[in-house]
């Protein structure tokens, strides 16, 4: 940039004003466009915490309302809600991390859902309990189609693409400000433009909320695995 940009750019007042007024604009832009991104990212999230939390909770309240069931329908439905619990734990969040899901976690809750529908109570509370397993269930299922819907969400493109374009006129204008090729000026420049990078790169950590380094973890379903066993 020092060797090619014309001397008279630095002269001239008004190309100067120009060049100043123009790097302003695309810092404000940058910052916008940043801004954007960063509560599009983070409100995914916080989003997909909740449904994993909600999920979590709802396998708890089904694994409760199994208690008063006949004993057989009582130890398979607990039996598949362990299943199901550990398989989203150990296949599917793995899936989830390549954008997938899983067939096995997604049977086993069909399971689920036709054994509770199948179980008849003997007595007028267990018709009752049945009803609120199904309801416990059902809201299991609310909150796995809400995870299973947010492994594609992200961050935008066009928000990428203006991010991206506005980081490289950021850099640009500055290096084209520089006179002479020194230390502090080299210094300078690649100083803001390991920042650019850094944000950038954290930025892309929280593009979707079950893969990258800042990510949601399955910590309310592995609670809710071991709360069963004290149910």
């Amino acid at each position: 940039m020092v060797r090619h940009v014309p001397e008279h750019w630095h002269e001239h007042h008004a190309l100067k004003d120009t060049l100043d007024h123009f790097s302003g604009l695309n810092r404000t832009l940058f910052s916008f466009i940043l801004a954007l991104s960063i509560v599009s990212a983070q409100t995914s999230l916080t989003k997909a915490s909740e449904d994993v939390s909600r999920e979590g909770a709802s396998l708890i309240n089904l694994q409760w309302a199994t208690r008063p069931l006949p004993a057989t329908s009582r130890e398979r439905v607990r039996d598949l809600t362990r299943q199901y619990t550990a398989t989203v734990i150990d296949e599917e969040w793995p899936a989830m991390a390549k954008g997938e899901s899983s067939a096995h976690a997604q049977n086993i809750y069909d399971e689920l859902r036709r054994t509770l529908q199948d179980t008849q109570g003997s007595s007028k509370q267990e018709e009752v309990f049945a009803r609120d397993s199904l309801v416990a269930l059902r809201e299991v299922g609310d909150a796995r189609r809400a995870r299973i819907l947010a492994v594609s969400h992200g961050i935008p493109p066009y928000l990428w693409i203006g991010l991206l374009l506005s980081a490289l006129l950021l850099v640009a204008a500055a290096a084209v400000q520089i006179r002479a090729m020194t230390w502090t000026s080299t210094f300078s420049i690649g100083l803001l433009t390991l920042l650019v990078s850094a944000v950038l790169a954290v930025l892309s950590a929280m593009n979707h909320p079950y893969s990258g380094g800042i990510h949601v973890e399955p910590e309310p379903l592995k609670f809710a695995l071991q709360r069963f066993t004290s149910i």
